[in-house]
């Protein structure tokens, strides 16, 4: 058995702790995320075609 002496209440066990934080990170994060993938579909030049991708991974006819 563990030689922990100290008890962990049950507030502390059943409360929140910083997922607010992490919540609000994870959301600036996918906003960011989803502003480059658009920007990336403004410029076609910089995209890989898909005969490039399928014959890359050997899927080509």
């Amino acid at each position: 058995m563990s030689k922990i002496r100290e008890k962990i209440s049950f507030k502390e066990l059943t409360e929140s702790q910083a997922t607010a934080v992490t919540e609000e990170h994870y959301e600036s994060w996918k906003k960011d995320k989803i502003r480059k993938a658009l920007q990336q579909t403004e410029d076609r030049s910089a995209m890989i075609s898909a005969k490039k991708v399928w014959a890359r991974f050997g899927f080509e006819r």
